[in-house]
């Protein structure tokens, strides 16, 4: 018992801590999701480009004498290159879970008050 009253006071900091944060700024949440479909837009274009571009430094590779040492030298930077955009994609994607933990916060809370009035309104 002990346990789940220590969760509800942490859960309800938590709501009391971000959602404040989210009422301040809405056009900024409003717009994020925007920028997350087309960042990641962005970073798949950027993958199918450079998958072109390696597909030709492999092909040249061919044309080398020392065939293993440039395909070894291709694969090491395309694995730079797309661990790179992993990377990016994975911050994009934990921005878009902020984004919809702080929207479903601010609609319990908005859910909450309505709640409250509603019964601070019965006689």
């Amino acid at each position: 018992m002990n346990q789940s009253v220590i969760f509800s006071v942490s859960c309800l900091l938590a709501v009391a801590a971000v959602a404040p944060l989210a009422q301040a700024e809405p056009e900024i949440i409003k717009a994020i999701p925007l920028q997350v479909h087309e960042e990641r837009l962005r970073i798949q274009k950027l993958r199918l480009e450079y998958e072109a571009i390696d597909q030709q430094a492999q092909a040249d590779c061919y044309a080398k004498f020392a065939v293993s040492d440039c395909l070894r030298a291709a694969r090491a930077k395309k694995r730079f290159v797309l661990d790179d955009l992993r990377r990016q994609e994975v911050i994009l994607n934990d921005l878009d879970r902020h984004t919809k933990a702080i929207e479903a916060l601010n609609k319990i809370q908005e859910k909450s008050l309505a709640d409250a009035k509603r019964l601070d309104a019965k006689p």
